[in-house]
């Protein structure tokens, strides 16, 4: 865990961890069928909206207007986090060069959020991209981590829309990760391998996603998150 965790978030990571050891639904190894697989996801996500491989919305109008008006966010360029900034994680193995992307806030922002994400993936997650957009309209992205390989899949944010939780299972590289909103929805990526498992739901705490580090290479090896509080958003 990153040494910005404040004292509070130390707290509710601690809290977090010790409910996400319940056992639900939990996809195993073995279903390495993807009908299967998929009739896994529907049961462990019973009540809430799956969107996994062919079910994905057309988001193609989305992805072009995304592109033509967001710009790559300097990733050398330290402007402070929020001292409000929680980080968890990372899961996965050391491999891969280290990247880390946070949701940067700078010339009079106030708050900047995730308004897309994009992940290459097939079996396991070959890369990742976070886009953003703060308050002033201002649309940003990270690079890609990861390499070329696998299919490309998205998912966006309505402007009322967080990330409150989410699942990774991981081995040597990611396997799978799947991110939890507030109007539970479920974006899924990867396949079902990956022993190692965790599930955190940090929205019950007041907090939301805003960005990632980790290590990436021809694929996504090691995975983390950073979360800002919510009352950032106010």
């Amino acid at each position: 865990m990153k040494s910005i965790i404040s004292t509070l978030a130390i707290g509710i990571c601690c809290l977090l961890v010790s409910c996400n050891n319940e056992q639900e639904n939990t996809i195993t190894d073995n279903t390495t069928d993807l009908a299967s697989f998929e009739a896994t996801l529907a049961k462990k996500y019973e009540g809430k909206t799956v969107y996994y491989n062919n079910n994905r919305p057309d988001y193609s109008k989305e992805i072009e207007y995304l592109k033509s008006v967001s710009t790559e966010e300097p990733m050398d360029n330290i402007r402070t986090k929020s001292s409000d900034a929680a980080a968890f994680g990372p899961w996965g193995s050391d491999s891969g060069v280290a990247f880390d992307a946070p949701a940067v806030i700078y010339n009079g922002e106030k708050w900047k959020k995730i308004n897309a994400i994009k992940v290459r993936h097939g079996a396991v997650i070959d890369a990742i991209q976070l886009y953003w957009v703060s308050d002033n309209d201002k649309f940003t992205n990270s690079p890609q981590f990861g390499g070329n390989g696998g299919a490309e899949s998205w998912m966006f944010l309505s402007s009322n829309e967080y990330i409150k939780k989410i699942e990774v299972h991981s081995g040597t590289k990611i396997d799978y990760v799947a991110f939890t909103t507030n109007l539970d929805k479920v974006h899924v990526f990867g396949g079902p391998g990956g022993a190692n498992r965790t599930e955190l739901e940090f929205g019950v705490s007041g907090f939301q996603m805003h960005g990632i580090y980790g290590k990436a290479g021809a694929k996504l090896y090691q995975l983390g998150i950073y979360c800002y509080p919510n009352s950032l958003f106010n």
